[in-house]
């Protein structure tokens, strides 16, 4: 489980690049590696509780 700070951060991150950029946040977390698999599940579940 990651640091709350840490999934605001990508939440808000992500939120913006999707409004931006027009891409999926499963897409946007892709670019990013070194995220475990479980980070991400973890941040895509925040973004769908929005």
């Amino acid at each position: 489980m990651m640091p709350i700070w840490k999934r605001n951060i990508f939440v808000r991150v992500i939120n913006k690049r999707m409004a931006e950029e027009g891409k999926t946040a499963e897409e946007i977390l892709m670019e990013y590696p070194a995220l475990m698999p479980e980070e991400k599940q973890e941040i895509l579940m925040e973004i769908n509780n929005q």
